[in-house]
């Protein structure tokens, strides 16, 4: 039976550049829930904050995107790692990781990340991303506890909590190695 583990946020948590890197180095298979959102948001014109007031009024549109997201892991034969914050919920005999980290440095992650500069167009301060991610995030955990009954946030959920404040991304990957080595066993 293939190895399923998942990591979830919050955003500028080192997710997925941990997944990135665990799928260089090792034979895991990798989706991410959070590249759909931001593709189809890009698709549509829309900022990611964009993206979410949509959802927010089209909430079949998310319970598709979930279950398609589903499908595809439950489907896969190969050992797989994703970002997904509802893996709990759907997948059994998972292994799911939270990557935590504190809201000044997920925002200078976020700054730093050209390819987030799209997504989070209208921030152009520390101040304004953390605003704007507890803002998302609030908005997606009210989301999900109406959809699903499930608090996302609450870090019981996860086989694993990892805070990524000051460490550096060897670090946090040595420690998401390490317990996924655990869990093969």
């Amino acid at each position: 039976m293939p190895l399923k583990i998942s990591i979830s946020w919050p955003a500028g948590s080192g997710k997925s550049s941990v997944i990135k890197e665990i799928v260089a180095r090792t034979w895991f298979a990798t989706a991410d829930v959070g590249q759909i959102y931001r593709k189809q948001a890009a698709e549509m014109g829309m900022t990611i904050s964009e993206f979410n007031d949509y959802l927010d009024n089209n909430l079949e549109e998310d319970l598709n995107m979930e279950k398609r997201f589903q499908e595809l892991v439950e489907n896969s034969e190969k050992d797989i790692i994703v970002s997904w914050r509802l893996w709990f919920k759907f997948v059994k005999d998972l292994v799911s990781i939270w990557l935590d980290v504190s809201p000044k440095e997920w925002a200078k992650r976020i700054m730093s990340d050209t390819g987030r500069g799209w997504q989070e167009k209208k921030n152009t301060s520390l101040e304004d991303v953390i605003k704007t991610n507890k803002e998302r995030m609030e908005r997606v955990k009210d989301r999900l506890k109406l959809l699903y009954w499930v608090d996302f946030t609450d870090t019981s959920n996860y086989t694993k909590v990892i805070d990524t404040t000051g460490k550096s991304f060897e670090e946090v990957l040595g420690e998401v190695m390490e317990y996924v080595e655990e869990c093969k066993k």
